[in-house]
């Protein structure tokens, strides 16, 4: 019997070492490059699993009185940003200023598509327009942004006039010779844009806008991303199916599925890396204060996640609460991979996820005052 629970306790303290080194791995993770190590990305994307197995241990030697309990709780401590990152602790709530504040909403409209495949186009159009111009924002960024039958230009404006933002600027994700075609990143503004530009990457669409407008006579510049994607596929999301529901048919081998899947997220992982170096050194040229927003696709243990927030504020842990919280609304559990950051110049005053079935993706909100 001894010997039984010598043997139990042996495998429970192999376990847990595992769980803190799968723990310290997804740490890492966000400091080292997908385009150099890409197998450290999976770790930084199963943190939350990670973190939950870990915070288990430290209740069951807890509860068992075991010295063991402080190898997983000093690890868990030792990562608190990734974990302020996914549940904000704040003792005091911010201070609404009298001072300038700019409302943002940030949305992927998915094509305007909605989330279900009896979703009617022009309908979703219709209700995502109506539920920007409620918002009353001084900038809504907007992400796959779709449209076909007009000339681009008379779509945009009625499209900004709609949700009462008369300034916008826009790059198609590729170049297209019909004009009557928009598939794009979008931002509307209530303030004058003054300059725009993009980035690509060579031989692929382009990831970026940025956008100068002027407030209050400042210049602010204002970026709206929509980062590699991992362009899942119908027969992914079928063999994810498979493998989480049990009364789900069995369909493409597992090693086959888990193969391509693996392959999918290793590319995006990679470009993704490439797209945000490159993002990271035009953000640290420029010469005023930044507002980012847009989709990430990836999640705030990630490297994405880390390069720009090493200059900015992400809005989420300064002024919103929720553990966990998600912003996709698809089948594949991906936790929160839209994001609002700021430049120091500015202070979150609040934060909000929306839970409308318009998209798979929900929309973000928050707002900023200027401090500096």
């Amino acid at each position: 019997m001894m010997k039984g629970r010598s043997i139990l306790k042996n495998v429970l303290y192999f376990l847990n070492i595992c769980a803190v080194a799968g723990l310290l791995a997804s740490y890492f993770s966000g400091y080292i490059s997908p385009d150099k190590f890409w197998l450290l990305a999976f770790f930084g994307l199963a943190y939350p699993v990670f973190l939950i197995i870990n915070i288990l241990f430290v209740l069951f030697w807890l509860i068992t009185w075991k010295r063991f309990v402080f190898v997983s709780l000093v690890t868990i401590i030792a990562g608190y940003t990734n974990l302020l990152a996914v549940y904000p602790v704040r003792f005091s709530h911010p201070e609404v200023s009298p001072k300038a504040k700019i409302k943002i909403v940030s949305f992927n409209v998915h094509s305007l598509y909605g989330n279900k495949i009896e979703d009617n186009q022009q309908e979703t159009k219709s209700k995502v327009t109506e539920f920007l111009a409620r918002q009353n924002a001084d900038l809504i960024c907007v992400q796959e942004f779709f449209a076909i039958g007009e000339d681009f230009s008379q779509t945009l404006s009625k499209f900004a006039n709609s949700i009462h933002l008369p300034f916008y600027s826009f790059r198609n994700y590729r170049d297209f010779n019909n004009k009557r075609k928009i598939n794009a990143i979008a931002t509307f503004s209530r303030f004058p844009i003054v300059n725009f530009g993009c980035l690509k990457l060579p031989g692929h669409s382009y990831y970026a806008i940025f956008s100068d407008i002027i407030m209050n006579r400042d210049t602010i510049r204002v970026y709206n991303l929509h980062l590699e994607s991992i362009r899942f596929g119908n027969d992914d999301y079928t063999f994810y199916s498979q493998l989480t529901e049990p009364d789900i048919e069995e369909g493409t081998p597992i090693q086959e599925g888990s193969k391509r899947m693996l392959w999918k997220l290793r590319k995006a992982f990679i470009l993704r890396s490439k797209e945000v170096n490159i993002l990271a050194v035009h953000i640290g040229a420029c010469p005023y204060p930044v507002i980012l927003s847009g989709d990430f696709n990836d999640t705030p243990s990630s490297y994405t996640y880390h390069q720009l927030t090493k200059r900015l504020k992400d809005s989420f842990p300064e002024s919103g609460h929720g553990l966990f919280q998600s912003t996709y609304a698809g089948k594949l559990p991906s936790f929160r991979i839209d994001y609002i950051l700021h430049s120091v110049q500015f202070k979150a005053i609040s934060y909000g996820t929306f839970d409308v079935d318009l998209s798979d993706h929900y929309p973000i909100t928050t707002t900023l005052v200027k401090i500096l």
